[in-house]
C-alpha cells in the first residue's frame, strides 16, 4: 500500500503541529528572534519509532536481534528517502501502527492510523454512523 509520509499533523482546530515548540533565541548582539521548527510529519514520527528502542510493559528495553534491527533500519531508510508515496507491506504498516500507538498521543495516533490504514478508518466511521446513540442508550451508560 502506498503511504504519503509527508502528511503534516494538525491540532483539532486544523493548525499544523511543529516538531517542537518555537524557541526564543538571543544572538551574539542580544537581539531576540523566534526559531520556528518544521511541521511534525508522518515521516518524522515513523522514523523515530522504527529506530528507537522498544520498551516492554515493565519499562525495560526489549531484546531485539540483529536481523530485526536491520529490517527496521531498511524500512526507516525507505521512508526517509521516499519523496512522495512509499509502498509498504501489510506487516510494515502493522508494525508502524503498533509502535506509533505506544509512543505518541491520541491526537497523533488518530491521524496516523487514518493515513496508514484508511480502510479501517472508513469502517469505524461507517459503524458509528450506523449505530446512532439514542437517549435511552446513553442513559444506560450513566
Amino acid at each position: 500500500m502506498k503511504i504519503d509520509f509527508n502528511y503534516k499533523f494538525k491540532t483539532l482546530n486544523g493548525e499544523v503541529i511543529p516538531e517542537r515548540a518555537d524557541e526564543e533565541v538571543v544572538d551574539k548582539d542580544g537581539k531576540k528572534t523566534t526559531e520556528k521548527h518544521p511541521p511534525l510529519t508522518l515521516r518524522t514520527i515513523s522514523e523515530n519509532v522504527i529506530l528507537g528502542q522498544e520498551i516492554d510493559k515493565d519499562g525495560k528495553p526489549k531484546e531485539m536481534g540483529g536481523a530485526e534491527k536491520c529490517k527496521r533500519y531498511d524500512l526507516a531508510m525507505r521512508i526517509h528517502k521516499g519523496t512522495g508515496l512509499v509502498d509498504l507491506e501489510v506487516e510494515e504498516i502493522t508494525l508502524l501502527k503498533k509502535l506509533i500507538a505506544k509512543g505518541y498521543s491520541t491526537l497523533v495516533v488518530g491521524q496516523a492510523f487514518r493515513i496508514l490504514d484508511p480502510h479501517e478508518a472508513a469502517e469505524r466511521e461507517t459503524k458509528s454512523e450506523e449505530e446512532p446513540e439514542t437517549d435511552e442508550k446513553s442513559n444506560k451508560d450513566n
